[in-house]
């Protein structure tokens, strides 16, 4: 089942905030436990906006792993062929997959409509102390419509 994450108590990671070379603006928020390892994983995703240029992508970072940059033209060739191959998402940026014996789950998804970014999921499932898989935690947000005047039309 997919649930999104709420944190009962503060984030542990943040966007940056904003200042007088770029501005930030949070998009998501997912945090999980792996028991095994006693150790708390979060991940934020956030909008970067350079104040100089107007220019802008998504980053989501991690307070224990690799995570992720989005930029706007990568995702959108990379929605172009996933599309064109028949599929409705593709993963990037840091990503740790399930195998015998650790079933732990870290995957960042660009999910498509109509060959264009659509949304972007950041899905994380860690393991019980029995080493069984836990919960699926889910943060799951709109992709970022650009802004500025001289935006291109799709």
């Amino acid at each position: 089942m997919l649930t999104m994450s709420v944190p009962e108590n503060p984030a542990l990671i943040e966007a940056p905030a904003s200042n007088a070379v770029a501005a930030y603006e949070t998009l998501g928020y997912v945090e999980a436990r792996d028991a095994v390892l006693d150790l708390d994983y979060a991940f934020v995703a956030y909008k970067e906006t350079s104040r100089a240029t107007g220019e802008w992508r998504v980053r989501i970072r991690s307070s224990r792993t690799g995570g992720a940059v989005l930029e706007p033209l990568l995702m959108a060739y990379n929605a172009r062929v996933a599309w064109g191959e028949g599929r409705t998402w593709f993963t990037w940026g840091y990503n740790l997959e399930p195998q015998a014996g650790d079933p732990r789950m870290i995957q960042f998804r660009v999910h498509v409509r109509d060959g264009h970014p659509a949304e972007v999921e950041m899905l994380l499932r860690l393991r019980r102390a029995d080493h069984t898989a836990g919960e699926l935690r889910t943060a799951r947000f709109a992709w970022p419509r650009e802004e500025h005047a001289g935006s291109r039309a799709a």
